[in-house]
């Protein structure tokens, strides 16, 4: 580290370690423990060693043969150059030391491990927000919308999984995606990380293993986010950090702005401070994709010319078409605001933190399609005067359409414009009071809330006739399709249908804790109770099809002017007719309002969860060994109803959960942990769904279940870590996770027709991860992680179906790759991320076709950023977010039928960092 006066680097004796005391000192965890140990308990050496401080014990010569010093003494203030010792604050650190800080082991004493990052200087890298930041421990992957990482995998398992605590209180942020119709819905229970700005947090620390002192829910892991840090602030230096960052993607011609600042100040016990960002930016992604496949009845479409052997396969409905296969563009204009504030104490014998958070995300969206919409929105003309006509037809070997060409091809194009707005908000509390030297309370109180607000989601679709030539070949990036048509001819085309939707979220949560922790030499025995409201409620509204009859039948004109029709130019390999969804509104949609007659049941109901929990731990430490034992009592009560009906169902059960845990040191450099655990994580709201639903393809219906339970777990993990040599450190663990109470579907007794889910599947989730960190030079840092995990499940829909095949969410390899060159006034960092392909959603309600299964195939990216210090205060950043510009593709089927292939471009970014 460097020293606060002189700048120098500062090396600590490795000995010189774990001693509390009261010190006024800077510098990140790991630091303060050295320099409480320094200022307490010992005297020191420091010397000078070719431009650096060694620190060391003073041994004298009663002390020669010892190898550490068993008995402390207190020095004379005096003896101690403070000057030295004390290393400087975030500012400082923030112009000399720019390392983007990842530390594997914050506690090496604890028989627990937890991962840190510290995000202080995150801005000098390549990462957009909370996510990318996650992207640098082993085991961690995310998917992306927008050009950012938006959701966290961990160790294979999805963020459904993934306990997240902001300021110590589980929180949950949503805002939705473009890519929800790729079914990563709203109502489950992943994080999203891009609705909060990365430049209001200063520490995240990522747990994977489990005691019952954390809070339960988190069967992959608990991450802990905290937008302050005061132990990174010397005594009486007021700091201010300033950025601002103008950035370019390749599909957008406007600029991105963003800025941010943060105001810290710490006087004697207080410590306050201010932060805030502005982010406007607007991105686009594009690209080719389909609705699931289908098997079709061709109706009256004329074959002759095909082949006798595939005019039979189309007869018998064997041949899978694609379904509004379609060229695609996500139009995101995103302007984002965050503020946090916090105010801190730190007394003798008692402490409190205050801390509070606002972001707001607004996006105003439009999507165009050029796509298929005939019979089961394939190419076939659904109920037009002349049938379409297949001249030609390749199938594959699993009868898959790979090319075909079509006369009188029913097409459309889809023109949406949608307003969606996130206002995320938190407030904590947090404390610790010495009750007796050995006895101490602490407690937390917490409320956070997000709305979701939709309130205008328009749809206009346009439809015509055209000779259609449609190309699945594999060798090809994505999908072609070549119209027989000017697709930009106003004439060709005619209004067809309108739909509107609007819809509102709520999640509403509460938390309080209050623990109890006596200390006895080694021992240390915890105690504490919980408490949690949690509270998912939506209501959406909609109408279909306005407008539809009378267009068609010439009640109402369905042709397009100028004033209607828009030509849409900003896909890179086609361009077509859409409409100007605004001048649509104003001529047809004025007098149309959504009322309560327009709510959806099926996606209008809302879930309230009460969690009650007592937790009793013991824990011993020593040197070289430490253990923690104990058992924690979960409670839930849950409660749904329908938005349309104020009673409602409820559901209670109780589980206990138990931890035991051990380190044990192997050497100077080398120590292992063993950890045994139970944990559970409540089943995601969007299964709670109370309102009786169809099943395509058979007669039957859906019913609810409100008395699924939470899933469970049982996890052994086996951890080595250590230096290999002065240069190399690395981090080990091999786990197997049992998780039990999976979904699948079963027939209500006695009702065949009915079909509710249940819990009933179980799986072993078996994996291991490295994570090596080599100094290859002074100034040239290599850091590989590698995360491999394997699972299988059996889904199962009654009697009907099984399908065995990998856990949801679940990747076998992760890979993360960082490649740093830094020196005191510039630096360079170029990473890699791999994440193998994997399942995304299993749907129940196709099981008996093919396309039951969609998921996302291999992705990987490289991201390339370099920092210069123009002075003591200025800093330039430049970088390139997705540097090799990859597409992220998406499968149908069990044979990975191409189903969406998007891509957004790489992102240039040019930052200024201000450091006062």
């Amino acid at each position: 580290m460097l020293s606060e006066q002189t700048g120098e680097a500062v090396f600590f004796a490795a000995d010189l370690a774990n001693i509390s005391a009261n010190f006024y000192y800077s510098g990140d965890n790991d630091l303060t423990r050295i320099i409480e140990l320094i200022a307490t308990h010992y005297q020191v050496n420091i010397e000078q060693l070719e431009g650096s401080l060694i620190v060391s014990e003073l041994i004298t010569a009663a002390d020669k043969n010892d190898e550490l010093i068993n008995t402390p003494i207190l020095p004379a203030k005096k003896d101690i150059l403070l000057e030295e010792v004390l290393i400087s604050a975030s500012s400082v650190q923030t112009k000399r030391a720019r390392r983007y800080s990842v530390n594997n082991d914050v506690n090496p004493g604890d028989a627990v491990r937890v991962e840190s990052i510290s995000l202080m200087n995150a801005a000098s890298f390549a990462t957009n927000n909370l996510a990318d930041s996650l992207l640098n421990v082993a085991g961690m992957s995310a998917s992306y919308d927008s050009a950012e990482a938006r959701q966290v995998a961990m160790r294979g398992l999805s963020g459904d999984f993934i306990h997240v605590a902001l300021n110590g209180m589980q929180t949950l942020a949503i805002h939705g995606s473009s890519l929800d119709s790729r079914e990563q819905n709203e109502r489950a229970l992943a994080f999203d990380f891009n609705v909060l700005p990365s430049e209001l947090f200063e520490k995240v620390d990522i747990v994977k293993e489990y005691s019952v002192d954390q809070d339960s829910a988190g069967i992959a892991g608990n991450i802990n986010l905290y937008t302050s840090n005061a132990e990174q602030l010397m005594d009486e230096e007021p700091q201010l950090n300033a950025m601002f960052e103008y950035s370019q993607t390749d599909f957008v011609d406007k600029p991105i702005h963003r800025g941010a600042f943060s105001w810290q100040y710490k006087r004697r016990h207080w410590f306050y401070m201010l932060g805030g960002s502005v982010n406007n930016k607007v991105t686009q992604e594009q690209g080719y994709n389909t609705y699931r496949w289908r098997q079709l009845d061709i109706a009256s479409t004329d074959i002759s010319q095909l082949s006798t052997d595939i005019q039979k396969k189309l007869q018998a409905q064997q041949v899978y078409f694609p379904r509004g296969n379609r060229y695609s563009i996500w139009n995101n204009n995103i302007k984002q605001q965050g503020v946090t504030a916090a105010v801190h104490y730190y007394g003798d014998n008692f402490s409190h933190k205050l801390d509070w958070l606002y972001a707001a995300l607004n996006n105003q969206k439009q999507e165009y399609h050029l796509a298929t919409r005939g019979i089961g929105s394939s190419a076939l003309a659904a109920g037009s005067d002349q049938p379409s006509k297949i001249t030609q037809l390749e199938i594959d070997e699993y009868d898959y359409l790979r090319f075909a060409e079509f006369e009188n091809a029913q097409i459309a194009t889809e023109s949406r414009q949608l307003n969606k707005k996130t206002q995320f908000s938190q407030l904590t509390w947090r404390g610790d009071y010495w009750l007796s030297p050995k006895l101490k309370l602490n407690w937390l109180l917490g409320s956070s809330k997000n709305e979701l607000n939709v309130p205008k989601d328009e749809k206009v679709f346009l439809k015509a006739f055209s000779n259609l030539t449609t190309d699945y070949s594999p060798q090809l990036a994505y999908p072609h399709n070549s119209y027989g048509m000017d697709l930009e001819a106003s004439k060709q085309w005619q209004l067809d249908e309108i739909d509107i939707q609007a819809n509102q979220s709520l999640i509403e949560q509460q938390q309080g804790n209050i623990g109890f922790s006596y200390q006895h030499d080694a021992t240390l025995w915890q105690f504490g109770v919980q408490y949690k409201r949690f509270v998912d409620g939506r209501v959406q509204k909609q109408q279909d099809d306005l407008y539809k009859r009378e267009f068609n039948t010439g009640l109402l004109d369905n042709a397009l002017d100028s004033e209607l029709s828009k030509v849409i130019d900003y896909h890179k390999d086609v361009s077509w007719l859409g409409v100007n969804n605004s001048n649509v509104a104003k001529r047809y949609l004025t007098g149309i309002r959504l009322d309560s007659g327009d709510i959806l049941d099926s996606q209008s109901y809302s879930l309230k969860r009460i969690n009650s929990a007592a937790w009793l731990q013991y824990g011993y430490q020593q040197d070289d060994y430490s253990v923690d034992l104990g058992v924690r009592i979960e409670h839930f009560d849950e409660q749904v109803r329908q938005a349309k009906n104020l009673e409602g169902t409820s559901n209670r059960y109780s589980r206990p959960l138990f931890s035991a845990n051990f380190r044990y040191a192997l050497s100077a450099n080398w120590q292992t942990r063993l950890n045994i655990s139970e944990n559970l994580t409540p089943v995601a709201t969007k299964y709670f769904n109370p309102t009786k639903q169809p099943l395509s393809g058979i007669a039957g219906y859906e019913v609810s279940n409100t008395s699924l339970s939470a899933y469970e777990s049982q996890q052994v993990t086996v951890q080595l870590l250590g230096s290999v040599d002065s240069h190399t450190q690395l981090v080990s663990s091999v786990y197997a996770k049992k998780l039990s109470g999976l979904i699948n579907f079963q027939q209500v007794a006695d009702e065949s027709s009915l079909y509710q889910r249940v819990n009933q599947a179980t799986a072993w989730v078996k994996g291991i991860d490295i994570d090596l960190t080599h100094h290859l030079h002074p100034n040239i840092t290599l850091n590989a992680a590698y995360s491999y995990a394997n699972s299988e499940r059996d889904y199962r829909f009654a009697d009907m179906f099984k399908y065995t095949g990998q856990l949801e969410g679940l990747s076998k390899h992760v890979a993360n790759f960082s490649l740093d060159y830094q020196q005191p006034t510039w630096g360079s960092r170029l990473q890699l991320n791999y994440r193998s392909g994997y399942i995304s959603e299993v749907n129940y309600q196709q099981v008996w076709v093919d396309q039951f299964e969609t998921g996302f195939l291999p992705f990987r990216r490289i991201n390339w950023s370099a920092y210069f210090a123009l002075n003591d205060v200025l800093e330039l950043n430049v970088g390139v977010n997705n540097l090799s510009n990859e597409y992220y593709r998406e499968y149908a089927g069990q044979h990975h039928a191409i189903y969406n292939t998007t891509q957004a471009g790489r992102q240039y970014y040019l930052r200024f960092i201000l450091m006062l």
